[in-house]
This record gives C-alpha cells, structure tokens and sequence, in this order.
C-alpha cells in the first residue's frame, strides 16, 4: 500500500482558528498531508480579526470542519462552549498556549493519529487537550452549567 495511504487523514477538513497562525503552521501541517483551512483563508486577513468567536465555531461546525486551536479556552469560555456544545463541534486545542510555531508543528503531527481517529470516530461535542506529554483528554465544557 503506498505510504500517502496510511498516513492521509481520511477525509476529515481541519479549520486553524486565529492563534495558530496563517502560514507556518498551516503550511507544514499541509506538506504532511493535511487539508485544512485557515480563519484569514476563510473570512480574509482583516474580517477574520473582527469575528466572533461563536460565529466561526458555528460555520466551521457546519461545514463539517474538525477544529484546531492554539489553547483549551474554547472549553472555558461559557459563550465559547455553548457554540461547540449546541453545534456539536470537534475540537482539538493545545495543552500548553506558550509553544513555538516549530512546537505546535511537532504536538499536532506527533499526534495526527490520535487526532484522526478520535475526529472519524467520534461524533462532538468535544474539546481534546493535545500534547506531547499525554494522550488525548477530553475536557469538560463550561456549557452546559452544573446544576
């Protein structure tokens, strides 16, 4: 079987919000085979500053989109969760916000297996905690509150 095969996440569209960058990072995760799509790609470089961060969770949802941020405040943010929460999102943050372009490159491909699987298998709402020191986590969304 040639390699691009096995290595090829199946199908699956990632969409790198805003902290991640528009070009470092989305450039050597698409040389590693990746397709993904970017908040400036998406919205154009000054509209992409401005949106809401319920609106492109919700569009990126709809579109089918797997869900790649810079760090877990997705999961915290009580506006941010009930948008993954009622629109089912996917979504994998970095555990640690304070990496290096480089770094981000290396959790996010170290892990692209995990990442793949977890997004084929397992329909959202989740938030999964990415890092090199750790599998996968699910976080727990501030939405909806404890009762």
């Amino acid at each position: 079987m040639p390699e691009e095969a096995t290595t090829r996440p199946t199908d699956l569209c990632f969409f790198t919000d805003r902290g991640l960058g528009s070009r470092l990072l989305p450039n050597a995760l698409r040389e590693a085979g990746w397709v993904l799509e970017t908040m400036d790609e998406r919205y154009g470089k000054a509209q992409s500053q401005r949106i809401s961060d319920r609106q492109w969770i919700e569009e990126a949802t709809l579109n089918g989109d797997v869900i790649l941020c810079k760090d877990l405040r997705i999961a915290t943010n009580e506006l941010e969760a009930q948008a993954v929460y009622m629109t089912g999102a996917r979504v994998f943050g970095l555990a640690n916000r304070r990496l290096t372009g480089p770094q981000m490159i290396d959790t996010f491909l170290t892990r692209r297996s995990e990442i793949t699987e977890v997004s084929l298998r397992a329909q959202g709402p989740y938030v999964m905690s990415v890092s090199l020191e750790h599998a996968l986590k699910r976080l727990k969304l501030a939405y909806p509150a404890a009762s």
